[in-house]
């Protein structure tokens, strides 16, 4: 993510209390006492104190809002409409859960079902469509029928693993089992204001198109919640047609929830006055294949710091280059290297026990396809 360092103006510095006073002390009339203590001091002290937080921040902090490089918050968001952009509100995880129960029981739209609480609070999961289980009964009666289910709320907090939705938030009789089978994917919190002003400057950059240029397609998919990184294929199937690969905010391959609102933006099949892709364009959606990436190597630790901590670092880094690795088309071995070393907690590595995906060689990423992390092995 670019940074953009803020540097106070010339008229903004040298502006301390303490250089403040001693410029209005220098204004008196040299005939009067102005040591500390004295009635001249002390009336002058608390003008100064107000004058260099006036100066120090609160100019500073409005000279800020003024540009979308240093804006925050609400204040962002006001150069963003300015643009036409608008922030992307958290995404909730989605999923299929299996319920098993009596021949006919009904899960209606909105059945709640959740996590158990163990260290952190219950993770609660609702049904987006009523389920009827039917079909034949097993040996003991039961039917198991497939029911999509959604988090409760958006954010990473979602992305559960499988297996762990496994309660009812209010006990159904006709309910005996339920479980995801799968994890649940997709749940990305607010836009950040980092992610944001990117999105700002880069329209300010390039100044607003439809023609269907590449770039137009990139901004167009972004605009929609949790979608993080965007590849785009032209004529992939002839001319007229362009796939989008799409990579959610977490740096994995996007859910069926996340490709069908991109198509719908884009493409507005049920409102061609909402339609954002030129007339006679043919678009695809569809997430990336997935390519697993696997690292082992033999790490020296900082004293006091624990391996599966480290290990868990190492993973979110590497996790960031994969963005990079899908763009060049290529895994580094060397990057992978610098990352390791890079990682907080990890003092050196033994380059010859490095390996990537077994072996000691760059990994080539086709079109279309997205790293993502397997097993990572660091022993020490």
């Amino acid at each position: 993510m670019a940074s953009y360092p803020y540097t106070p103006p010339d008229f903004l510095t040298n502006q301390s209390a303490d250089e403040i006073h001693k410029r209005m002390m220098n204004a008196l009339p040299d005939d009067i006492d102005k040591s500390e203590l004295q009635i001249p001091w002390d009336y002058t002290r608390p003008a100064a104190l107000e004058k260099a937080e006036y100066v120090q921040f609160e100019l500073n902090e409005t000279i800020k809002l003024i540009f979308p490089h240093w804006a925050y918050d609400e204040w962002l968001d006001l150069h963003a409409g300015l643009e036409g952009i608008t922030r992307r509100p958290a995404n909730k995880a989605i999923g299929s859960l299996l319920v098993t129960g009596k021949a006919g029981t009904v899960v209606p739209e909105g059945f709640q079902f959740a996590t158990p609480a163990n260290l952190t609070e219950s993770i609660v999961f609702v049904a987006t469509e009523e389920v009827t289980l039917d079909g034949t009964p097993d040996s003991k009666g039961q039917v198991t029928a497939e029911v999509p289910a959604e988090a409760a709320e958006g954010g990473v907090i979602g992305n559960v693993p499988p297996d762990t939705i496994i309660l009812m938030v209010k006990p159904e009789s006709g309910i005996t089992v339920v479980t995801n089978p799968e994890a649940m994917t997709g749940g990305v919190p607010e836009e950040s204001d980092d992610d944001l002003r990117e999105r700002i400057l880069d329209s300010i950059r390039r100044g607003m198109s439809y023609t269907g240029c590449d770039a137009d397609y990139v901004r167009w998919a972004k605009e929609v919640p949790a979608v993080g990184h965007v590849v785009v294929e032209p004529e992939w199937a002839g001319a007229g047609t362009v796939r989008l690969f799409i990579v959610d905010a977490n740096g994995a391959p996007a859910n069926e929830q996340i490709i069908k609102a991109v198509y719908n933006h884009i493409v507005s099949p049920d409102d061609r006055m909402e339609r954002l892709a030129p007339i006679g364009a043919t678009v695809t959606v569809a997430p990336p294949v997935p390519v697993t990436i696997d690292v082992s190597a033999t790490v020296t630790l900082d004293e006091g710091e624990n391996l599966e901590t480290v290990r868990e670092r190492f993973k979110e880094s590497i996790d960031r280059y994969w963005i990079t690795a899908a763009t060049e088309r290529s895994v580094k071995y060397v990057f992978v290297g610098a990352a390791l070393a890079d990682t907080p907690g990890i003092d050196n590595y033994a380059h010859a026990t490095l390996t990537v995906n077994g072996g000691a060689a760059d990994i080539s990423i086709a079109l279309g396809e997205f790293p993502v992390t397997g097993e990572v092995t660091l022993r020490d």
